[in-house]
């Protein structure tokens, strides 16, 4: 459920999963943390990483895995919260005690908290584009918050005085979700703005680094199912580092699109090709609107919170199932592409994407497996199963270059064990262990 600022509107107006303030990235970064910091207990030591286990929330008897969850503690004494774990945003995002919209969410009662405070009181409206589901939206949703300040802690690691956004009102995305809140684990270091446009406060994660509870802002995720050594292990998160017990091999590098993640604050990877099939055998996805050639090189806003796979436009997402099986038709006016279950199991396929640059990092390609293009059967629509990929509408161009933005979530990521690094401007793959 990506959150929209005026630009990241142009950029990416239906994409992630990640929930952002409205506001503009402005240049008071750094007088804000200096500011920040100056107040702030500093520790010389510093402990490893966190290793947090995860739900999954999910539908179709487990077949469509939609969000991965962690608990975290607010409060004083402590109210436990199930949140998802966003590499799309930063914020924390949490109902408050009095909202009416926010479903059957566990909600923070302030009152209840002896180190609550109701500071800065900062009004902080989100606004976001898709949902918890793998339906895209119909209309960009809006949650009503306000900043304020409490002890936030999640396994053993607390912040005292960590600004937060507590909500009044939710809206259908965020209400209709299992999680009761979003723990942004994303790019920047930055999490709101007042009203002038200056910089307000550090998330989490970058508070915990200044007090000395975590080394560094990599995070490992290894979601849906583990490899060979790992089936009965289940999804993690690792903040502060990677767990090498996770993964195989190698983990190789992309740069992130230093221009556009600076821009948008999501991680944002440039796409240079696109294949249809097993490494073996696959064909070049080709673009029908420009002789057939292959498709034009892209970006990729790359996001966990998001259940499916995000094409730029439709015409895009037609060439893909049109060269897979003419049954996969549109499902909806919301870019929803499907088949009967059975057409979609049996011609389910690898997709393959290109991703990185030569000027930095690794040029790596990553495969969405077959075993992820069913999506499972689409809601109110018996025998009737979404494929992996819907379409943008409109169509997402980048506002830079003006190539054609992808967005990819879940199917393709928990294929791997991902690292995200927000300091070092990059995003790692490797084999699962």
């Amino acid at each position: 459920m990506k959150s929209l600022t005026p630009l990241l509107a142009s950029l990416l107006v239906t994409s992630a999963t990640a929930f952002r303030p409205i506001q503009p990235f402005t240049g008071h970064l750094e007088r804000g943390l200096e500011h920040h910091l100056s107040g702030r207990r500093q520790e010389t030591g510093k402990k490893g990483l966190i290793r947090v286990p995860l739900e999954v929330y999910s539908r179709n008897n487990g077949k469509t895995e939609l969000q991965w969850l962690a608990t975290i503690t607010v409060g004083t004494p402590p109210q436990t919260f199930k949140v998802v774990l966003d590499t799309g945003s930063t914020a924390l995002i949490l109902p408050r005690g009095n909202c009416t919209d926010c479903g059957k969410h566990t909600l923070f009662d302030p009152s209840k908290s002896t180190s609550f405070s109701p500071q800065p009181g900062l009004f902080q409206p989100i606004e976001y584009g898709t949902g918890a589901d793998t339906i895209p939206l119909n209309q960009t949703g809006r949650a009503e918050c306000e900043v304020v300040t409490d002890t936030v802690s999640i396994q053993d690691r607390a912040v005292s005085k960590q600004e937060f956004m507590l909500c009044d009102s939710y809206g259908e995305a965020l209400s209709s979700q299992l999680a009761d809140g979003i723990l942004g684990i994303g790019f920047n270091d930055i999490s709101a703005w007042d009203e002038n446009g200056n910089f307000t406060y550090l998330p989490f994660l970058p508070n915990l680094i200044s007090d000395g509870q975590l080394p560094n802002r990599i995070v490992g995720l290894a979601l849906g199912s583990g490899g060979k050594k790992h089936q009965q292990r289940g999804p993690e998160a690792s903040i502060g580092g990677t767990d090498c017990a996770r993964y195989r091999g190698r983990i190789k590098n992309v740069n992130v699109d230093e221009t556009l993640t600076t821009l948008s604050g999501t991680f944002i990877v440039d796409v240079q090709a696109a294949y249809i099939g097993s490494r073996d055998s696959k064909q070049v996805w080709r673009n029908s609107t420009n002789d057939n050639k292959s498709l034009t090189p892209g970006a990729a806003l790359v996001d966990s919170g998001t259940a499916y796979m995000l094409a730029p436009d439709r015409q895009t997402a037609e060439d893909l199932y049109s060269d897979i099986s003419r049954d996969i038709v549109p499902l909806d006016d919301r870019g929803s592409w499907g088949a009967s279950c059975a057409t979609l199991d049996k011609m389910a396929t690898d997709i393959t994407f290109t991703i990185g640059t030569e000027t930095g990092g690794e040029v790596v390609e990553v495969t969405m497996p077959k075993s992820a293009f069913n999506l499972g059967e689409y809601p109110g629509k018996k025998g009737v199963c979404q494929a992996a990929f819907s379409h943008s509408n409109p169509p997402f161009y980048e506002p830079v270059e003006g190539r054609p933005a992808w967005v990819f979530g879940s199917p393709l990521i928990k294929a791997y064990y991902t690292v995200w690094n927000a300091k070092g401007g990059a995003l790692g793959w490797a084999q699962k262990a």
